[in-house]
């Protein structure tokens, strides 16, 4: 169950679960064996130089394997007993759920995708919901609410539920990624292009949040669906952290030799910088066995760069890739099926992983597709018929996505819908060009 440690004093060792709600320094270690992978955790957090309680709260749970970090706001003590009271409630809510979510992932995880997100989502309202109908008990409570940004391990994939400006971070081959992104006034304009990163510092808006769970019975929360490789490190901090580090300047941090040094040298970095925030950092480290997840590694990043190699796709972040990921799905074909039907209606777009096929056109051959040749983008725009028809030559296995989850991320991420669009300008210039030169040799 939730351990509260003493002031000033460390964990026993090492404890299933740590939920801390105490504001002096802690720190708990704690490790995990799964099936295929070991999960070690690290967690700190402080009060920092400025202020005079903690309202930072984390969960370390690894039996449940969630991690998770709130950072509290509201008057009189509020913001400490709304983060803690999130992560209270969304561990009794994930533990009702985890057993379901387990079966999910170990079952069909590519599948069952949308699912668990949703099971992970309904965790976090729940949190939300008890955070408000706490904040109506009481005056001195009212505007009460915490961000809360969590990753879940079950097996070997990965869960992110995050809301507000808290964030996380992964370290992968030694890059390093924030795969959350701020629901923050100042973010918000600087996606809408109204303010310029000098302006972002200078903002005397950088506190003021967009989205917070216990503002209202229900919050908008992103979830994320993440592949876990051999060697991931994953950094759940306050903003009174990653609000002291420049772009990119956690990477080095987290790549340390030792992990249990990570989180206590970034709280000391952060409070030798200012400190005018509590300060709290949980590291999970995922380790497993190498020649295993060698050719899983090898899948992953070339789906990646498969997507990444699209002109469609090509100026999206690691993060917005990851959100494409999650709207993508692989699918086999065998050998003589026919994929796509010439004058037929289609709604998905397909890239190939691996084999080979052949596009016809009225009856004529006239292309040969291979690993990381695309068709079908323009059946995610319109639902005009196919102009060709596909038929597999060698057994292949494409990464498919569908025009209505197409749409809705674009609907969700105005920012990925611009770079999107734009990359369909591009490639309709492109064919443009391409058919406008035809036309001139023909007449020639």
């Amino acid at each position: 169950m939730e351990k509260v440690h003493p002031v000033g004093k460390q964990p026993p060792a090492p404890p299933k679960t740590a939920c801390r709600r105490s504001t002096s320094r802690e720190r708990v270690l704690m490790k995990q064996e799964q099936q295929e992978l070991q999960v070690q955790a690290w967690a700190q957090t402080d009060v920092g130089q400025q202020r005079k309680h903690n309202e930072d709260n984390y969960l370390v749970d690894m039996e449940l394997g969630i991690f998770g970090v709130a950072d509290g706001m509201g008057g009189h003590a509020a913001g400490e007993v709304a983060s803690e009271t999130a992560l209270k409630v969304l561990r009794r809510a994930v533990a009702e759920r985890i057993e379901q979510i387990r079966r999910l992932v170990k079952e069909n995880p590519e599948k069952n995708r949308q699912r668990i997100l949703s099971l992970v989502d309904e965790s976090v309202q729940c949190a939300a919901k008890a955070v408000y109908d706490l904040s109506q008990q009481k005056a001195d409570s009212r505007g009460m609410g915490t961000t809360l940004s969590v990753l879940l391990v079950a097996g070997n994939k990965g869960v992110v539920a995050h809301v507000g400006d808290s964030r996380i971070f992964l370290l992968r081959q030694n890059q390093i990624f924030q795969i959350t992104e701020d629901h923050s006034l100042v973010n918000e304009q600087l996606r809408m292009g109204l303010i310029t990163e000098e302006e972002a510092e200078r903002s005397p808006y950088k506190n003021v949040i967009t989205r917070a769970v216990g503002a209202a019975d229900h919050v908008k929360t992103d979830t994320l669906f993440v592949d876990l490789l051999e060697g991931d490190r994953f950094l759940v901090c306050s903003d009174g952290l990653h609000g002291y580090f420049e772009e990119g300047e956690v990477g080095p941090h987290m790549a340390k030799e030792n992990p249990e040094e990570i989180p206590p040298a970034l709280i000391d970095l952060a409070n030798t910088r200012g400190g005018k925030d509590n300060i709290t950092a949980v590291l999970v480290w995922i380790e497993g066995d190498s020649n295993s997840d060698r050719m899983k590694r090898t899948e992953i990043t070339m789906r990646m760069d498969l997507l990444q190699r699209i002109p469609l796709f090509q100026h999206m972040s690691y993060q917005e890739l990851v959100k494409l990921m999650n709207i993508t799905y692989l699918k086999t074909f065998d050998t003589g099926e026919r994929v796509i039907e010439e004058e037929q209606a289609g709604e998905i777009l397909y890239v190939t992983f691996k084999g080979e096929l052949a596009v016809f056109r009225k009856g004529k051959r006239i292309a040969t597709l291979g690993e990381g040749d695309h068709f079908g983008e323009m059946a995610i725009i319109d639902k005009l018929p196919r102009s060709g028809t596909v038929i597999v030559e060698k057994e292949a296995h494409l990464l498919t996505i569908s025009r209505s989850n197409f749409i809705e991320l674009m609907r969700q991420e105005q920012s990925i819908a611009v770079k999107l669009l734009w990359g369909f300008l591009k490639t309709m210039s492109t064919r443009l060009r391409d058919t406008t030169e035809e036309l001139v040799n023909h007449i020639d």
